[in-house]
């Protein structure tokens, strides 16, 4: 098996597992979370195995803002099914404030890995 692939397998089992577990937290247990949530979470496999070549080409990128840009599109799309699917369970969910905290989360991720894996 490839091991970007392992990478990326292993990542979206770990990410939906923690999903699952702060959300049952939250909510009030396993059996309180709907269907759709579960589901959900099964699409944090694709999201991670389309997005998993962003991080080595990231990583070797000079450039520093175009770096900090491919670790931030790297992030987008898991971490958008992540955060999307918590927020959903919310009774006050906003569309536009989920997608703005989901734009700077990704960004301030984009530039901490930037600034944390510089080509060498």
């Amino acid at each position: 098996m490839n091991p970007l692939l392992r990478i990326a397998l292993i990542a979206s089992l770990v990410m939906a597992a923690l999903n699952v577990f702060f959300a049952a937290g939250q909510i009030g247990g396993l059996s309180a979370l709907p269907l759709w949530f579960y589901l959900a979470q099964l699409l944090l496999i694709p999201a991670f195995i389309f997005n998993v070549q962003l991080f080595p080409q990231a990583s070797r990128t000079p450039d520093f803002v175009r770096r900090s840009g491919l670790y931030a599109l790297g992030w987008a799309l898991p971490f958008g099914v992540y955060k999307l699917s918590q927020d959903m369970l919310s009774p006050v969910f906003s569309v536009g404030v989920s997608l703005f905290t989901l734009l700077v989360t990704c960004l301030l991720f984009g530039v901490v890995m930037a600034f944390l894996r510089r080509p060498q």
